[in-house]
């Protein structure tokens, strides 16, 4: 940095602009966390369903044998039995996939609209600061 440069004075839009940008940093840095915590509930909500659906599969694979012996099928029945427990064990696990991909995906949108209409404020209210700027140099000049 020059000597002149480290003498230069910042002046109030340079200033504003700091500010702002200072702001949206802030912001972006706050709606990511907001952003991550949420999607790490989710995360853990999905593994959470998906280790009760393995529970519940190995229950019922384990007690299919004595099931079956009751109802008194034995054979190609129980194998038929056994996967179709495991097909239901399949479609529980794509629904809770499913699921959890849905809503991460309405909540990254929701991120991108609340950071999008945060990033149309900011911008809004600059406009407005440089407007009434233009117009105090111009009532300056025309004075």
């Amino acid at each position: 940095m020059t000597e002149q440069n480290k003498n230069k004075k910042i002046s109030a839009q340079e200033n504003a602009e700091i500010a702002i940008a200072q702001l949206r940093n802030d912001y972006a840095a706050r709606a990511r966390e907001e952003f991550e915590a949420q999607a790490k509930k989710l995360k853990e909500e999905r593994n959470n369903a998906l280790r009760e659906n393995w529970i519940l599969q190995q229950q019922a694979e384990a007690a299919l044998p004595e099931k079956l012996a009751a109802q008194g099928v034995n054979g190609g029945a129980g194998e038929t039995s056994l996967a179709a427990l495991r097909a239901q064990y399949q479609g529980g696990r794509n629904d809770i996939e499913s699921g959890y991909l849905d809503n991460l995906g309405e909540l990254s949108q929701e991120h991108i609209s609340e950071t999008a209409e945060a990033e149309k404020g900011y911008n809004e209210k600059w406009l407005e600061y440089l407007l009434s700027l233009a117009k105090a140099e111009n009532d300056r000049k025309y004075k």
